[in-house]
């Protein structure tokens, strides 16, 4: 196996066998080698601190409050390790061999967002937005992508983690972002440059979670380690009934497109022709047969402020300019929509809890705090030099 040469900001703060924990400027890096078992230990000895601090903040309230309880925590673990993939289900294992923890505590913390879909009021509780350019949009050709995930507050009180994956078993090679003890491929690129994002779509496509069907966080881990191409991904995901309503961003290095996905109705794809997307929380697809509509976290006004962006900088697009304008605010300082989409303070629903930048040719990419609280600046990440 080849030697992990990252790069010099990261501070190695934990070994476990074959896997590295590394630390930068406040992000977690775990870099995890070997089959899914050993990388479930790893994963679970080198952060099981703290998993714990999300577990504090995310679970014990809910379990306090009474929105969760015993039971549900046991019926939506079991639901979720029964459907797994053998990948998935050896890697859990390797959770609770490296944690101490149990399956369900382990199996809750992962399925708490869907869980908090399946008992959440009926409305948008989440406002994401997506920007991918590319050939004449881009400044070389090559495929950008901006992305902010918009969340809880909450989710700021711990770290955030970017899992990097290095299977033994002939699966592809990837990484992903999202908190700790929270695995699922809501922001990931794979080794062979194809990306994916996830959008909260329940404002659209119905807020119906079916416990009877695979969660969908796990089926797109599995499918970010299988798949090569934004063609095959695509028609993978078509053979897939969703758990819940989401908007499904992808990508690789030629182009990108968007699929619209309602637990209810099925999926739609949304293919751009101009090499420009961006993405929010609306379904644009028009083969709904449904008008566009705006969502209580301003959908209608990011599409048209980073449409309105990309379109002015057409030509010009690299990573300093996708940074630049995944940073433009969605609201100016009187509360009143500004030009772009982010979000660093709570002012209608959400908050950019992170920024993920994406050089989709050369696998790297760039992560930032925005919230003032918690601030992190753009900051890189070679993937071809954490993939052993």
């Amino acid at each position: 196996m080849k030697t992990v040469k990252p790069q010099k900001e990261l501070n190695l703060i934990a070994e476990e066998g074959k896997g590295k924990l590394y630390e930068c400027k406040g992000f977690l890096v775990p870099v995890l080698s070997g089959s899914s078992k050993e990388m479930g230990t790893q994963y679970g000895t080198m952060m099981v601190e703290s998993m714990q601090k999300a577990y504090d903040v995310l679970v014990k309230p809910a379990f306090k409050s009474g929105v969760l309880t015993d039971e549900d925590a046991q019926v939506w673990t079991e639901r979720a390790v029964s459907t797994f993939s053998n990948h998935n289900r050896e890697f859990y294992n390797g959770l609770v061999e490296g944690t101490g923890w149990s399956q369900v505590k382990i199996g809750i913390l992962d399925q708490l967002m869907e869980f908090g879909a399946y008992q959440a009021a009926l409305h948008i509780f989440s406002g994401c937005t997506s920007i991918f350019a590319w050939k004449k949009f881009s400044k070389d050709g090559h495929m950008y992508i901006g992305r902010n995930m918009d969340w809880s507050m909450q989710y700021n009180e711990f770290p955030q983690v970017l899992t990097v994956i290095n299977p033994d078993d002939g699966r592809y090679r990837y990484a992903s972002v999202g908190w700790p003890g929270i695995y699922c491929a809501l922001t990931a690129l794979n080794e062979h440059g194809v990306y994916l994002d996830v959008h909260d779509g329940t404002s659209m496509g119905g807020m119906v979670i079916y416990k009877d069907r695979p969660p969908i966080t796990g089926i797109l881990s599995d499918i970010i380690s299988d798949t090569a191409s934004l063609d095959g991904l695509i028609k993978r995901l078509n053979g897939t009934n969703c758990s819940a309503s989401l908007i499904l961003n992808l990508a690789d290095e030629s182009s990108a497109a968007s699929m619209e996905c309602s637990s209810l109705g099925g999926n739609r794809v949304r293919i751009s022709d101009n090499n420009s997307m961006v993405a929010v929380n609306s379904f644009l697809n028009p083969d709904w047969g449904i008008h566009r509509r705006d969502t209580l976290s301003h959908s209608l006004e990011r599409l048209s402020n980073m449409t309105d962006r990309l379109n002015e900088n057409k030509g010009s697009i690299d990573v300093a300019k996708t940074c630049e304008l995944m940073d433009l605010p969605l609201f100016d300082a009187d509360s009143t929509i500004g030009k772009g989409c982010t979000k660093p303070t709570k002012v209608d629903i959400d908050q950019t809890t992170h920024q993920v930048v994406t050089d989709v040719s050369k696998r790297k990419i760039w992560l930032k705090v925005p919230n003032p609280d918690y601030f992190v600046d753009w900051t890189p990440f070679d993937l071809k030099t954490l993939w052993a």
